[in-house]
């Protein structure tokens, strides 16, 4: 599977909020063709109300211990899978990679993902740039890489039959 990651530094609510419509667009989150139906998974929010999604953010960003202009106040993650593998992966699949990323990533973040069925099936992840003991949660492009990496053992570990999902995290760029 493919990860990316977008840093958000804008603390304006209307900013953070168009960031959660996009990610838990109704249109995106279902798809009838395979029956699939809306999967959101979530870590020390309240709620399913959305638009509470984004004060929530906003307040664990403001008990921050350091402040300064270009810190980062979320984290837009993407895993994304081959669309060879979209008819293996199961609801209960699905929320497991999202249970995992959430718990693994990064720890003390508050996180919520949302899954969109479109050609590739993708989950976005919204994480805070700052964990609930008020300190950032940033990590560096190794720490990043390693992550990956234990990612796609667990993908390789417990669900071998994705095999065209496998990246080389690995690997060095050429």
């Amino acid at each position: 599977m493919i990860v990316k990651t977008i840093s958000h530094t804008s603390t304006k609510r209307s900013n953070i909020q168009k960031l959660i419509r996009y990610v838990f667009d109704p249109k995106k989150m279902n798809y009838d063709a395979l029956e699939r139906k809306q999967l959101i998974v979530k870590k020390y929010l309240r709620g399913y109300d959305i638009e509470q999604w984004s004060d929530m953010f906003i307040e664990n960003d403001n008990k921050r211990s350091f402040n300064h202009s270009k810190r980062t106040v979320l984290r837009h993650e993407i895993i994304s899978f081959s669309p060879e593998d979209n008819k293996l992966l199961s609801r209960d699949m699905l929320k497991d990679f999202a249970k995992y990323y959430l718990k693994h990533r990064s720890v003390k973040s508050l996180g919520v993902c949302g899954v969109h069925y479109d050609e590739a099936i993708h989950i976005h992840f919204i994480i805070s740039g700052v964990g609930i003991d008020s300190k950032s949660t940033r990590i560096s492009r190794n720490e990043f890489k390693s992550f990956k990496i234990k990612l796609q053992e667990f993908q390789q570990e417990k669900y071998p039959q994705l095999s065209h999902s496998i990246v080389e995290h690995s690997k060095k760029k050429v």
